[in-house]
């Protein structure tokens, strides 16, 4: 579906989304936690961060789909902006 280097583009974002997350919950083992608006800022972080990852997926997918027949190009396109556009 994707080139290589698309998703090594994508496997890194989730990486990096990965160890925000990794972050959080140390933080919050370790009762580390002091700033309330900081932890919920990386928690932000973390979620704009999947969200950036969804985006070029779909955007990626619906690329792929430009050799598709035209109707079953237009249905994946369609599956695809709904389930972006429902986060």
């Amino acid at each position: 579906m994707t080139n290589p280097s698309d998703t090594k583009a994508l496997i890194d974002r989730l990486s990096r989304a990965e160890g925000q997350v990794r972050a959080l919950r140390h933080t919050l083992e370790a009762g580390e936690v002091c700033d309330c608006k900081s932890f919920i800022s990386q928690i932000k972080a973390a979620r704009s961060a999947l969200k950036r990852t969804s985006e070029q997926f779909v955007l990626q997918h619906i690329h792929s789909c430009q050799a598709l027949p035209k109707g079953e190009r237009e249905a994946q396109i369609e599956e695809a902006l709904k389930v972006l556009a429902s986060d």
